[in-house]
């Protein structure tokens, strides 16, 4: 899609991407805080996820959240909010022709929320079961206690349903006055931005927020090895769920991403990968995650899913033949053209909208402050070589830092046999 991408720096210290996208029909608002859930206080841990609840509740113009939401929504305008480990996000797109009302609303609900105790009461028993249906995801509760117990800043939701009674609306209120910061706020705004530039900025320079001491910083979560696997039993499961991270020692840069993302594409991408293709072909699984994410300071690996407990051990082999024999340099210069045609386009189909042309800015830019140069990603993908592949293929075999589990239906399984089909 075609867009110019302007970053300014306004003088209360929030920073932000202007995505100028000539005659779009919407306008798409991005908002985020560094006011994840590892800045709760210990044993507090949804402190900041009941907070976002509240935000976009009652606030100084609105007695009340539905009240809000009617006002807001009357065109057809969307909001949500969401809160990760790392970062709080508000979103809200709208028509065009609304823009300006829309964004007014989105910083009035973030500058000036009431945090009612009544809304508390009810947002507090929305969280719970909010987490009471995520934790019947056994596959991302897995992951949650598998990345946990290798450093990271997760918490499974069953411990976290544990310690919402002690969380207070003062914790709250404070959570809230300690991120909540113009210079804490990344934002990446999308649309026909030249129509209301000046408007908009005005609006955010606006905001009633404290200036504050800058970007919060990210926690420091070294990584470690859990050679003991976790396994968790649950006897009204038929499936048996894995998960396998691997952190391999280092923050990525781009053209190491590319070539651990056509790695994956390689094993597990297509009815055709090396893996995945072949485990159907098999009968083995219907389905197999993948990806790679990020820390403050290191990359890291994982594969997941479910399996029937009689196709594990040999789902693990495969994928260990595979891995090792792409590591031993075994991959052919038509696989190579099939990962990059695949590549570019799954890149110009997965930029479409202009919700989706933010996304593909925001990791970079809420982490680092980095703009990502949209343009050069078919260079990039084109630049892909042989070799870097290996080199991902081998990194992964080699760096030692890694957490397995296994969860559901686990009796009878060898978990630390399947681990060592894994890590050797």
């Amino acid at each position: 899609m075609q867009h110019s991408v302007e970053l300014v720096e306004l003088k209360n210290g929030a920073k932000g991407l202007l995505i100028n996208v000539p005659n779009a029909t919407v306008m798409n608002f991005d908002f985020n805080f560094r006011a994840g859930d590892y800045l709760a206080p210990a044993g507090k841990w949804d402190t900041a996820h009941i907070m976002e609840h509240m935000v976009l509740g009652a606030n100084k113009r609105y007695a009340s959240s539905v009240e809000f939401s009617k006002i807001f929504e009357q065109n057809g305008a969307y909001s949500n909010a969401s809160t990760g480990s790392y970062h709080m996000t508000y979103v809200a797109e709208c028509a065009d022709f609304e823009s300006e009302r829309i964004l007014d609303l989105l910083c009035l609900s973030i500058e000036a929320p009431l945090f009612l105790a009544s809304e508390f009461k009810a947002e507090k028993a929305n969280v719970r079961e909010e987490l009471k249906s995520r934790r019947n995801n056994h596959g991302h509760e897995l992951s949650l206690a598998v990345s946990s117990r290798m450093g990271l800043a997760d918490l499974p939701y069953t411990e976290r349903a544990k310690q919402l009674d002690t969380i207070t609306l003062e914790d709250v209120v404070a959570h809230y006055r300690a991120t909540h910061t113009a210079s804490n706020l990344r934002f990446m705004i999308g649309g026909d931005i030249q129509k209301s530039r000046d408007a908009i900025l005005a609006r955010i320079e606006a905001i009633e927020l404290k200036k504050g001491k800058g970007r919060i910083a990210l926690p420091d979560e070294p990584l470690k090895t859990v050679t003991e696997p976790l396994v968790k039993q649950k006897s009204d499961v038929e499936n048996l769920y894995y998960r396998y991270e691997v952190g391999l020692g280092l923050l990525m840069k781009t053209e190491e991403i590319d070539a651990v993302d056509a790695l994956n594409a390689l094993l597990f991408g297509s009815m055709h990968s090396r893996v995945f293709g072949k485990a159907r072909e098999q009968g083995l699984v219907y389905g197999i995650g993948y990806g790679d994410y990020r820390s403050r300071d290191e990359s890291l690996f994982y594969i997941g899913g479910q399996v029937l407990p009689e196709n594990i051990e040999t789902l693990f082999e495969l994928f260990s033949k595979e891995l090792h024999a792409i590591a031993d340099g075994h991959i052919t210069q038509e696989e190579l053209d099939m990962v990059k045609l695949s590549a570019l386009g799954s890149f110009k189909r997965g930029t479409q909208t202009v919700a989706q042309l933010i996304d593909s800015y925001t990791s970079w830019f809420v982490f680092d402050d980095k703009i990502e140069d949209y343009y050069e990603i078919p260079n990039r993908i084109n630049a892909l070589t042989v070799e870097a592949i290996i080199k991902e293929a081998q990194r992964i075999i080699k760096h030692d830092t890694y957490s397995i589990g296994f969860a559901g239906s686990t009796k009878g399984i060898n978990a630390t046999k399947l681990a060592k089909i894994l890590t050797d």
